[in-house]
This record gives structure tokens, C-alpha cells and sequence, in this order.
């Protein structure tokens, strides 16, 4: 479905959803993609028997540190991410649209009204020239609007990176240095849980 998807962005297929449903359907993908890595991996280091403990350290934290993470996760700390690299920036910026749109928090604006006034037992009193009170709600960022055929085609090749660089070999066990997973320093491994 997923390269269905990108096959119509790329010749210009015309619907009001396909946006969206690219961008939401990415970013479930992903999603799955990083679980299921760190689920074949906390399986075969630690078996079933220890399954549940192990999926509360790692599988426990959001998409974004997820990401980062898991090349150091499914090497032992022998690789890390690099985070250089354009198809990582564009998964970290396909996290927080997923994020905007699915989970919007943007919406809940706390702001003071500017009232002079006093309290006299369940009342409150404003002086008349106090009466009026001017004020405006920002207009909120419409993310869906913002996707466009370019940002469609740059989640879908920064998908596909991270199934070419890091889930497969992973999956594999033959996770290696490439363009998006660097060797890790000696001593700097960036996710020990234990």
C-alpha cells in the first residue's frame, strides 16, 4: 500500500487524502519498523523468558529516541546513528508532523486574561471602564496543509534508507557501518540500559 501510495505522489495522481495518508501511513510504518526491530532483538539476546522486562527498557521510550538509538540498541553500542544524515533529519521531521497532526498538543493555548477586578464572594466585579477586553486566538498551523508532493517523496526515501540501512541488516544480524549507522566510539555508546 505504502509504495502504491508513493507511486501515485510520483505521477501527479490527483486526491484530496493522498497526503495525508502517505504521511500518516510513514510514519505508522516506521513505527512498526523500529518495534519489530527491537522486539527480533530483545528476543534473541534475552529469549522469551525475558521478554516483558526487556520490552518495558527498550521498547518504552517515543519514536524519536527509538530512532536515534537503535543501532546502538542492536549492536550492543558497537554503532550509532548518524544523525547527519538527510534521511534521518527527514524521519526526525516525519516524527514530529506524525506527532502535530495525530497528537496535537499545539491546540491546548493557556494565555491571562487581563482583568481588573475584584472577587466578592462567588462574584466577580469589573468596573465598567473595565468592561471591555480585546483579544485574539492565533490562528492554529494547519500541518496537513502544509504536505506537499516533495516532503510525501522525502519520507518515503528516508523510509526506504531505513529499511535498506538499518532494519534489514538488523533483522539479519549484519548490521554494519554505512551511510546512516557510523561505528561508535569506544566508551560513548549512546543507549546502555543495564
Amino acid at each position: 500500500m505504502l509504495r502504491s501510495a508513493y507511486k501515485d505522489i510520483r505521477e501527479n495522481k490527483e486526491s484530496d487524502y493522498l497526503y495525508f495518508a502517505f504521511t500518516t501511513l510513514c510514519a505508522s510504518t516506521l513505527e512498526y519498523s523500529l518495534n519489530v526491530t527491537i522486539l527480533d532483538y530483545i528476543l534473541q539476546k534475552y529469549g522469551v523468558e525475558d521478554f516483558k522486562s526487556q520490552w518495558k527498557i527498550y521498547g518504552g521510550n517515543g519514536l524519536s529516541k527509538k530512532l536515534s538509538m537503535i543501532p546502538s540498541i542492536v549492536s550492543d553500542g558497537v554503532y550509532c546513528m548518524n544523525k547527519n544524515h538527510t534521511s534521518y533529519k527527514q524521519l526526525e521531521v516525519l516524527i514530529r508532523l506524525r506527532n502535530r497532526i495525530l497528537h496535537n498538543e499545539d491546540s491546548l493555548i493557556e494565555f491571562n486574561l487581563p482583568l481588573d477586578g475584584f472577587v466578592e464572594g462567588d462574584n466577580l466585579f469589573i468596573p465598567i471602564e473595565n468592561a471591555k477586553i480585546e483579544f485574539e486566538f492565533p490562528e492554529p498551523t494547519n500541518y496537513i496543509d502544509s504536505l506537499t508532493k516533495e516532503s510525501c517523496l522525502s519520507y518515503g526515501e528516508a523510509l526506504g534508507d531505513f529499511k535498506k540501512y538499518i532494519m534489514t541488516p538488523s533483522l539479519n544480524n549484519n548490521l554494519s557501518e554505512n551511510e546512516m549507522v557510523l561505528k561508535n566510539l569506544p566508551g560513548l555508546s549512546e543507549y546502555d540500559p543495564h
